[in-house]
């Protein structure tokens, strides 16, 4: 009795471990098994929210296309991304590309020698002209009537003489002749005459090497070939236009500058330019020409008030034209070495020059005035 009760007890207790331990392992296998069955579930869920199948599908969808494409989409290509579509730098002035009323600008890199081109460089004793490579074009065969041509130039090398034929920058010449003819329709004149204009170095070298008033050669405006000397000619006599009070020569004092044009050494200045020659015109385009006719400043002094006043991150100078055009104006400083970066419009048409001092002058085509707009 003993002993079975002893086996009994003996052996029981195994029995009532094994019973426990299996329970257990049926609890873990049931979690495992439904955590598993979530898993999946989840797991499909996310792929059918993911592509936009199943419940996910969108009911509004044309068959047979992807999500995310058009059905207009061609085979085998894929919509341009925003990377793709930029193909100009982002802007530097606030509002969007889509609105015509904001002037949306880039940067353009210029070196610093660039700023010794353009129609308004200064040259002088102390901004040495660098002969870009601008192409002149001769006078003869390209003015049209209205405007008599002068002698050419001529000067003697060891070579012998050589003679250059006077010559201009093309836009030069194309606003001559509209002048000229507006000249002669509102005067009745039907005579000018250009008695100077480009001048090459070897030329102004020996043209200063016989005469002591002459520049040195590279100080001489002429070399820009954007100047020229202008005069009214009628009955085989010429009329200055320094002779304020004729009306052969008048006409250019108050018109010239709605075509671009400028005295460039104005008697009134010599104290700033050093020279007293009023009747030696040169072209540096409307707008510029226009807003110094109106405040009689002389381009030394232009030149200065830009660099002063009206910088691009300043208040750009905005000028009205006689021609219905609105224009803005700015500076850009240059720099002594490396790369220069000068803010240029997208969405407007522009020019850019260099002063011969280091900067850039940058012309904006704005656009009609609202007088002339309305």
């Amino acid at each position: 009795m003993g002993m079975n009760q002893n086996r009994y007890e003996g052996g029981s207790e195994p029995i009532r471990r094994y019973r426990r331990k299996g329970g257990q392992a049926s609890l873990k296998s049931g979690i495992a098994i439904a955590m598993t069955v979530l898993i999946v579930f989840g797991a499909v869920l996310y792929i059918m929210s993911v592509t936009g199948t199943g419940l996910f599908r969108d009911p509004t969808a044309t068959p047979g296309t992807t999500p995310g494409t058009s059905s207009g989409t061609a085979e085998g290509t894929e919509a341009p991304t925003a990377t793709d579509s930029q193909t100009e730098p982002p802007s530097t002035e606030p509002g969007t590309a889509e609105d015509p009323s904001v002037i949306q600008y880039r940067t353009l890199d210029k070196k610093p020698e660039d700023s010794g081109s353009g129609l308004l460089v200064l040259v002088d004793a102390d901004h040495i002209y660098r002969f870009p490579g601008v192409s002149m074009v001769p006078l003869i065969g390209n003015l049209k009537a209205g405007c008599q041509i002068g002698t050419a130039h001529s000067y003697t090398t060891e070579e012998g003489t050589v003679k250059e034929d006077l010559m201009l920058r093309s836009d030069t010449i194309d606003q001559i002749n509209r002048m000229i003819a507006q000249y002669v329709a509102d005067t009745g004149f039907d005579k000018t005459i250009i008695t100077d204009a480009y001048r090459s170095f070897d030329y102004q070298k020996a043209l200063s090497a016989g005469s002591s008033g002459a520049a040195s050669p590279g100080s001489s405006d002429y070399h820009t070939g954007a100047t020229f000397m202008l005069s009214a000619y009628a009955g085989g006599k010429i009329y200055s236009l320094s002779n304020l009070t004729d009306a052969k020569a008048s006409w250019f004092t108050e018109h010239m500058h709605e075509y671009g044009f400028v005295f460039r050494y104005p008697s009134d200045k010599k104290s700033v330019t050093g020279y007293n020659i009023p009747w030696q015109i040169r072209y540096v385009g409307v707008p510029h020409a226009t807003y110094m006719k109106a405040n009689n400043l002389c381009l030394e002094e232009y030149l200065n008030l830009l660099a002063e006043k009206h910088l691009y991150a300043a208040e750009h100078l905005t000028v009205d034209c006689a021609d219905g055009m609105r224009y803005e104006i700015f500076y850009v400083e240059g720099a002594a070495e490396g790369v220069v970066k000068v803010p240029v419009p997208q969405n407007r048409e522009y020019l850019i020059s260099g002063d011969n001092k280091g900067g850039f002058i940058v012309t904006v085509e704005v656009g009609q005035t609202a007088d002339t707009a309305a």
